[in-house]
Order: C-alpha cells, then structure tokens, then sequence
C-alpha cells in the first residue's frame, strides 16, 4: 500500500476514503491554530469575507463580533462555506482561490464595502487587488499560526500540503527527499523551495487532493 503523509489532521472518515483508494495515510499537523478570544471593533460593511474556515470559527466564538458582522458573506473554500451556512449565514458566492473572489468583487461589487476576518498569515492577494481598486475593505485578525516542525522517523511515498504555512514548518526541520509532494493550491506550491517538483489538487478540496495522487501514482479505483 502506498504510504502517505497528511501535515493537517484528517477526520478517520477521510483517512478511510484514501484506504479504499489503496493509500495508507497517517497525520502530522506541522501547524497549530489559535483563535483569538477577543476581535479588535471594526467598521459596519455590507458583506463579509472568510478565505478560512478558522476565520469563520474565530468569528462565531465571540458574541459580539458574531452579531456586528455582516451575515452575507464571500468564501474561499468549499468548508469554509459549510462552515458559514451551518452557522446560518447567507454566502452568496463561493470560490475556490482569493484570485477569483478578488476578481468577482472588482467586476460585481466593487460598489459596496467589505470586512476581511483572516490569519494573520492571510495572502496579499485579496487585500491588494480591492485596495488597487478603491475598494473598502477593512482586516480583522481572527487567529494566528504557530509553526510545528517536527523530525520525520519515517519514509513516505508522498507528502500532502494544505497551506504555505505547513510547507515553511515542514523544511525547518526536514528536506525533502525522494517523495512526490502534493499541494491543495497553487498558493501553497508557492511556498516550496525553487526547483522542488510538486503536484497540485485537481480542485482545493481533499477530494481533489485524493484524486491527484490516483492519477499520480496510477492508483485509481476500478
């Protein structure tokens, strides 16, 4: 069986959904999050802006910042939209990359004003992009991110990456050697040394991480 290596951890569903697929998956988060118990005010806008699931998670555990936020929002991820419409909030567009929401916002909505919850290691890309436009969008910090490197005691066939963060926590105490890296995105492929060949999701979800290693390592289901 193929051997590989989540840095996030998975739900055992998950890790039996790449078992019938004949991978063997074991998990060793590289990062931790913490969500801040208190949101810094900020500003009444029309909509909201997750690029995270975290983000979302942060905002809902703090009443007052629950309550202020605008509950029509803008995502990035197909959990972080789950997570807002389980919550009970109106998405009203999904994408899989901050580019293309960046991209909707400028040609459809670039009327209306926005607050961004995120990281404090969120990407320049969406900021930038309204900013250049004249967009008013305000950030507010709702978690940060704490690398975790660890030394790996084994070989694995393949690695899997779910953000740039990983990869950094991941290098700082390992190299990489003859394993095939997967990456959910091209943001996180970024994060890789220069010349380190890597593959990324047919889509940034887990499914379409799964469906990478099928057609790489010649894996599919029949």
């Amino acid at each position: 069986m193929i051997r590989l290596l989540s840095t996030k951890p998975l739900l055992p569903e998950e890790v039996e959904t790449f078992a019938t697929s004949g991978f063997q998956v074991e998990t060793l988060p590289f990062i931790r999050v913490r969500t801040l118990d208190t949101l810094a005010p900020f500003p009444k806008a029309d909509f909201s802006i997750f690029t995270s699931r975290n983000a979302v998670e942060a905002v809902l555990k703090v009443p007052t910042a629950k309550a202020q936020a605008p509950h029509k929002a803008f995502c990035v991820g197909e959990k972080t939209r789950k997570c807002l419409e389980k919550a009970g909030w109106e998405v009203v567009a999904s994408f899989g990359y901050a580019q293309q929401l960046a991209d909707h916002l400028v040609e459809q909505y670039a009327c209306y004003s926005f607050v961004f919850f995120c990281g404090e290691s969120r990407m320049e890309t969406l900021p930038k992009v309204l900013a250049e436009r004249g967009i008013p969008c305000h950030e507010c910090l709702t978690y940060t991110t704490e690398l975790t490197p660890k030394k790996l005691a084994k070989h694995y066939d393949g690695l899997l990456f779910f953000s740039p963060s990983a990869v950094r926590s991941f290098l700082a105490a390992n190299s990489f050697a003859e394993e095939k890296i997967f990456c959910i995105g091209s943001t996180t492929q970024s994060a890789l040394p220069e010349g380190v060949s890597s593959y990324i999701a047919q889509s940034p979800t887990l499914e379409g991480m799964m469906e990478r290693c099928r057609e790489i390592f010649n894996n599919r289901q029949t």
